[in-house]
């Protein structure tokens, strides 16, 4: 059995129900995927997109019942795919149960999350402070989020219990394969202390210490499930770190901040970006090489990747699977092309804390409303969190020369080549005109990948024979 797998991210609400999502499956089984990672489908009140979870253990009305996700894992099995659920373990909703009576002083509950007499000057992720007053309990609690996401408090055994019999409902009663793990490496601080930057120091207090890497292995470590762990780092993420983190629990992971640096192309100066070009490519290749490091160029939490990166999607796609990665992930949609939604210019229609956290920063910044919202339907993740055309994907379907076969086709290469799949990886040239040059080495194989973002000439994927496996414009 081949360590590497395929994973493929639905976003619920872009796809309706569990029942819409179940009929899916028969497409989404062309792809030949692993996993399918479902984001939060758990009860929340929804303020930031299901990741501000109320309860573990139901299903949101708005996407069913426990039976219809009974009947989501059935069918999957039936095309051998196996379904991964996003657990979110840094916080829950302020609508959850544990905090409701934790505020209310509950002898149990009082130390489930980060409380305090007086706030630190820290921020929070989405801006603003990151400690909020409660006044029933009479305390500031810790939010490195929303302040409807306080921070649980792994320090005490009794909420890594709670979590336990989590994972072990999802596994053993509704055979559930595993999870991908929000968040992963910032559970617990080393120091409750204000900081000269305060985003920063409130980062790096909690930024994988020991006693986070300790309980995640007791989470999730030595258990027959399969894990991925998204750390939180982006551009300072280390490579020590990584290690230490893939190596005490998970069987992959991936940080979608690895491709931060991509978010300065929306600069509209050419002759900056052909810079940025350079810099993400080396940043790729420096990336991918790691041990269990799985490339994803979409996610949830991202705009969409053709808009992102100014690139052909087919391109793009050849990036994603010529270069090592050890479990690449589809995000829905990715695999038509998708671009980014047209999103209002009222930011008072987004559904994204995210989106209107970073407007208000904007604004404070001195940036006109105009200019505020321009960055805001540029940069969103609401981009990724559309409906997917349905109708676009049933017609790619039987185009020959669709971006969907393409996408068949570079992973049935993946699958069945040693070469792309496992092969050491060799830079060639990163350009900072927009190409980027590589090996694959394979015992005595040598594969050449020819990668052009400008569109000036045709992107190819050669053989040691000079045969051209696979190529795109």
């Amino acid at each position: 059995m081949s360590k590497h797998k395929l994973i493929y991210q639905v976003y619920p609400t872009a796809m309706g129900t569990l029942r819409d999502i179940t009929d899916k499956i028969p497409l989404i089984a062309k792809l030949h995927p692993d996993y399918i990672w479902l984001s939060p489908i758990f009860l929340s009140p929804w303020v930031d997109g299901g990741y501000d979870v109320a309860d573990y253990c139901k299903i949101d009305p708005r996407f069913g019942n426990l039976n219809d996700f009974r009947r989501l894992v059935t069918t999957a099995k039936a095309y051998h795919i196996d379904i991964l659920l996003d657990l979110v373990v840094n916080h829950t909703s302020s609508e959850h149960i544990w905090f409701k009576k934790s505020e209310h002083h509950d002898p149990w509950y009082k130390d489930y999350y980060v409380w305090r007499d007086k706030p630190l000057n820290w921020d929070s992720f989405f801006g603003g402070p990151a400690f909020d007053y409660d006044p029933i309990r009479g305390k500031y609690y810790l939010h490195l989020y929303a302040r409807s996401q306080p921070d649980l408090n792994f320090n005490n055994p009794r909420v890594v219990n709670e979590f336990q019999k989590i994972i072990k409902f999802w596994t053993e009663e509704y055979g559930v394969a595993g999870f991908r793990v929000d968040s992963a490496n910032i559970l617990t601080e080393n120091n409750l202390r204000p900081g000269f930057l305060p985003r920063i120091a409130g980062f790096f207090n909690y930024y994988q210490t020991k006693n986070t890497v300790r309980i995640l292995e007791k989470l999730f470590g030595h258990k027959a499930i399969y894990t991925i762990a998204e750390p939180i780092g982006g551009v300072i993420f280390t490579k020590s770190r990584f290690h230490e983190l893939t190596n005490c629990a998970f069987d992959a992971s991936f940080n979608i901040g690895t491709l931060d640096i991509a978010d300065t192309f929306f600069s509209t100066k050419d002759n900056l970006m052909a810079l940025r070009y350079r810099r993400w490519f080396k940043k790729l290749a420096k990336w991918s090489v790691e041990p269990k490091f799985s490339l994803a160029l979409e996610s949830h939490d991202t705009p969409r990747a053709p808009s992102r990166f100014h690139a052909n999607p087919k391109v793009l796609a050849m990036l994603q699977f010529l270069l090592p990665s050890y479990n690449p992930c589809v995000y829905q949609g990715q695999e038509i092309g998708t671009h980014n939604a047209k999103l209002s210019e009222n930011i008072d229609d987004y559904p994204g804390v995210q989106s209107r956290m970073t407007y208000i920063k904007l604004r404070k910044e001195g940036k006109t409303k105009r200019q505020a919202m321009r960055i805001v339907r540029i940069r969103s993740r609401d981009n990724a969190r559309q409906p997917i055309d349905w109708v676009e994907y049933l017609t790619q379907d039987q185009q020959v020369d669709s971006v969907l076969n393409f996408y068949r086709q570079l992973i049935e290469l993946w699958r069945a080549d040693p070469v792309i799949r496992d092969g050491k990886l060799k830079v060639k040239r990163a350009s900072s005109t927009g190409v980027f040059e590589f090996y694959r080495i394979y015992q005595k194989q040598k594969y050449f990948i020819h990668l052009d973002f400008s569109g000036k000439t045709t992107s190819y994927l050669r053989n040691q024979n000079k045969d051209i496996l696979i190529a795109s414009r």
